[in-house]
């Protein structure tokens, strides 16, 4: 993902509080990418019999509230002489932010995600994990208080065609921005296969090489790279680097297209996901 890669982007809005700043946000990343930029918002279809407590308009008065939403984001554009274009729509969230991607052939969907708590994972919504799962293109989260930065980009690295592409993701967006890319690889050894003898030296030396194929992948791009080896799960080496790092934007590599919801759900990038405390980009395969 480089800047001229990314034409159109959707940030999907609702009326939480972490989402309130997500369309200045999106704005900023348009504007400095020179993107197009649909912001829109989902009322659930509703269900239910509200008439027998004497409110007969309930589907107007769910949509209320994100459609006042759209409209205080397309006055912040206009007062800044920005060009925004906004989207309301009645359905099942995650299948309507899915098809809209699908019709403005977005290249980025921007979503908004509860502040993490660093003592306690709190798991992905469904409607996250569906958008990731079968959106037509990368997915960025943001959560709540925070601003995009490409300063310093940490991408998980194991040799994976997945964690390739979140970097190739990562270079791409340091070399646009001048940030400059840290590349970690976990050894994953679990707490059995640790106790072997020369188990840690011998996963150290892997990722040293798969880490040395990365930076020769690097040389493509003008952005410095630096590599670690960390001895832990992929989960809290690449959440504990990012805290002591101060690092912007964590990159993932996507599930593989097979994988169901349900898989991904307790999956090492779910994990990741929740932990973080810094926007997360998920990087799905180019087409």
């Amino acid at each position: 993902m480089t800047t001229h890669s990314i034409k159109n982007i959707l940030a999907a809005m609702d009326n939480s509080k972490e989402n309130r700043s997500l369309f200045k946000e999106a704005l900023a990343l348009a504007s400095s990418m020179r993107a197009k930029v649909v912001v829109t918002s989902i009322t659930p279809r509703y269900e239910g019999n509200m008439n027998r407590v004497f409110l007969n308009d309930a589907e107007k008065q769910l949509e209320i509230p994100l459609k006042t939403v759209l409209d205080e984001a397309g006055e912040y554009a206009s007062s800044l002489g920005l060009q925004m274009s906004t989207l309301h729509r009645v359905g099942k969230p995650s299948d309507e932010i899915s098809a809209i991607a699908h019709e403005m052939n977005a290249d980025l969907i921007l979503l908004g995600c509860s502040k993490r708590l660093q003592v306690e994972r709190i798991l992905l919504g469904r409607t996250t994990i569906e958008v990731i799962c079968n959106g037509p293109c990368d997915v960025m989260l943001l959560p709540e208080d925070r601003e995009i930065s490409f300063e310093r980009i940490l991408v998980g690295i194991n040799g994976s065609a997945e964690s390739l592409e979140a970097g190739v993701r990562a270079l791409g967006l340091a070399s646009s921005y001048g940030g400059e890319v840290h590349a970690v690889y976990a050894t994953d050894l679990s707490t059995d296969r640790l106790l072997r003898y020369g188990a840690m030296r011998d996963a150290e030396q892997k990722g040293w090489k798969i880490l040395q194929e990365f930076l020769t992948l690097s040389r493509e791009y003008e952005a410095p790279v630096i590599t670690a080896v960390r001895g832990n799960l992929p989960e809290s080496s690449l959440v504990e680097y990012a805290r002591e790092k101060k690092i912007n934007l964590i990159a993932l590599g996507a599930p593989k297209e097979h994988w169901g919801l349900e898989m991904f759900f307790g999956s090492v990038i779910e994990r990741i996901t929740s932990l973080a405390q810094c926007p997360i980009l998920i990087a799905k395969k180019s087409e």
